[in-house]
């Protein structure tokens, strides 16, 4: 798997079980042990195996012909999400941002090569994208993804930038072109910019809380009363703002 970190320490059997959980997420709901088995190159008889375990322990339920999470990852991604002090210091302050600019407000982390939504602000009246607590989005094509890679220490942006230049399929130069471009507008300002980033007549800027912080914070403009200049010249300096005072805030959490 893309950014999965190898150790002759790990128990296999166990990884491979968290390797199924992980094929779950809001696109992938259900999933049936062939489905499994293909996107993790096993055998039918070692995925059979998997799956009975972790619907044992009520990790997976079946659902029909196919198996959906059960209510142990609930209990314990409630449990992840309560002890991240991050996402409880920027809820507040992203919601006013949201509502007083009429944006999306997203704060999100690296899960391997994708960015994963921690909190997500939606301004009222304003149709929802998807983009809940758990929905993930590629790190290379995203502002947010942009912005943590920026905000990593040289070496760690080096490594992550070798893995996603590895997985770019055939023509993708123009999207690392764009990353580094990206990395350097964030360079200069502290935040970036990408049209599109989820739907077309979307516009993204983003930014890390703070530098080598785990989190990057994004505001996303969907209607026509949110034009670039707005999102550049008003939203951009109020995102440094607010990102400032959550890194001060979650520091005083821990």
């Amino acid at each position: 798997m893309p950014g999965a970190p190898r150790d002759d320490g790990q128990v296999d059997s166990l990884r491979r079980g968290l390797e199924v959980l992980r094929l779950f997420d809001l696109r992938h709901r259900k999933l049936t042990v062939a489905d499994i088995a293909r996107k993790l190159d096993l055998s039918r008889p070692t995925t059979e195996k998997l799956v009975q375990t972790l619907q044992a322990h009520h990790f997976l339920q079946a659902a029909g012909d196919s198996y959906e999470p059960h209510v142990a990852c609930l209990a314990l991604g409630r449990a992840a999400k309560k002890g991240l002090a991050y996402g409880q210091a920027a809820r507040p302050l992203m919601l006013e941002l949201s509502q007083r600019f009429g944006v999306h407000v997203t704060l999100s982390t690296r899960d391997r090569l994708h960015m994963l939504v921690v909190e997500h602000c939606v301004p009222v009246g304003r149709v929802q994208l998807g983009l809940t607590t758990g929905a993930r989005f590629p790190m290379a094509v995203s502002a947010s993804g942009r912005a943590y890679l920026w905000g990593q220490p040289q070496e760690q942006r080096r490594e992550l930038l070798r893995m996603i230049a590895a997985e770019v399929p055939s023509g993708g130069a123009r999207m690392l072109d764009e990353v580094h471009g990206a990395l350097e507008d964030l360079e200069q300002m502290g935040w970036c910019y990408v049209a599109a980033p989820v739907a077309t007549h979307t516009a993204s800027i983003a930014t890390p809380v703070k530098a080598g912080s785990d989190f990057a914070l994004a505001a996303m403009a969907v209607s026509a009363e949110v034009t670039e200049a707005v999102l550049r010249d008003q939203v951009a300096p109020a995102l440094l703002a607010i990102a400032e005072r959550i890194a001060l805030a979650a520091e005083h959490e821990d």
